[in-house]
């Protein structure tokens, strides 16, 4: 197993008593079974004590969407870093402190989606997804504390017992305590506890889990781990995610940025969602100009069965036979039917 004071993150402490001057580091011991906090005393760091209140109430600085424009679509790095980090920054602002995120990958200087692709498998992935954490943590840094502030900190710490699991905590010490913030890269439900401590000890601070490793669609094993008693721990041991779910429920985890990408009847799509706005669908244009809004979906996922059907309702061919001439091109104005209406047709 890991030492047990690997790193000293200093925004994990206790609520102020007689030992709020102390250090807490995050304790990384028999990581398959349990994570637990423990006090000491911070080598090789000078960390001043930080006290903040645990008072959380929501500010009214939410975006009107019936006056603000939705984002677009990100069609690169860049401009899903900035999409992301704006999206953040709002739900924080309006006192949503646990955030979960999904965002794709760079790979070859394109974004792509986190999946079967990768042949170097998670850890891969995790190589792509660490600098995106780290850049979107202090980007965030930027927004909320400004740009007159000293530059945050970053520290990372593993959290994977076997070293091949490609999960880890970064916490960003900001200029002021209320904007520090944590985020997990890739955790899996293994690391429940984990987050339960930190998101304990973080308080009214920011929490990100950053491309968790789960599914979004319910499989046999989270069928069974929904169940009640024997079943139940059953699924949940084999990897159902239903338990860490809850849990994740329990501590307020929402969703508030998220851009996922599929092909549906071959067409490359993304759906995209980034507070306080609602999922909306695109498709990639096959002209150089920005995705193709193929509708709104609101507060519910996108369902993969509806999208395929907005593409067949406004006659789009597969992308291999748009790319010689069979079918109409998918450019903006192409779309009369969009996702609402096919919804509101059933």
């Amino acid at each position: 197993c890991l030492p047990s004071h690997c790193a000293a993150f200093h925004h994990l402490q206790a609520p102020q008593t007689e030992n709020s001057g102390r250090i807490f580091f995050l304790g990384v011991e028999m990581m398959a079974m349990r994570a637990v906090l423990l006090l000491g005393v911070a080598q090789g760091f000078q960390l001043k004590p930080r006290s903040l209140s645990h008072t959380l109430c929501r500010s009214t600085t939410t975006v009107d969407e019936s006056v603000a424009a939705a984002p677009r679509c990100p069609l690169n790095a860049e401009a899903q870093l900035i999409a992301a980090r704006d999206a953040i920054a709002r739900a924080a602002a309006d006192g949503i402190t646990r955030q979960q995120i999904r965002t794709l990958l760079r790979r070859d200087g394109e974004l792509v989606p986190p999946d079967e692709t990768w042949t170097g498998g998670i850890m891969q992935l995790y190589g792509a997804c660490k600098p995106l954490a780290r850049d979107l943590l202090r980007s965030l840094d930027r927004a909320r504390s400004g740009d007159a502030a000293p530059k945050c900190t970053v520290r990372e710490q593993r959290i994977d017992a076997s070293g091949v699991d490609g999960e880890s905590l970064m916490v960003a010490e900001a200029a002021e305590a209320k904007n520090d913030a944590s985020a997990f890269v890739q955790p899996s439900s293994e690391n429940q506890q984990t987050i339960e401590a930190v998101c304990a000890a973080a308080g009214p601070r920011l929490v990100l889990t950053i491309n968790p490793q789960f599914r979004d669609a319910d499989d046999t094993l989270d069928f069974l781990a929904k169940k009640a008693g024997f079943l139940g721990k059953v699924g949940g041991f084999l990897g159902g995610k239903a338990q860490f779910l809850a849990s994740m429920d329990e501590l307020g985890f929402e969703d508030t940025f998220s851009l996922q990408e599929f092909v549906v009847t071959g067409t490359q799509v993304r759906i995209f969602k980034a507070y306080p706005f609602g999922w909306r669908v695109f498709a990639i244009s096959d002209a150089d100009e920005p995705a193709v809004l193929l509708g709104d979906a609101g507060a519910t996922r996108p369902d993969y069965n509806v999208i395929a059907e907005v593409l067949a309702a406004n006659k789009i061919e597969p992308k291999i036979f748009r790319d010689v001439g069979r079918g109409k091109p998918l450019v903006q104005g192409a779309i009369g039917t969009r996702y609402e209406d096919v919804v509101g047709k059933g």
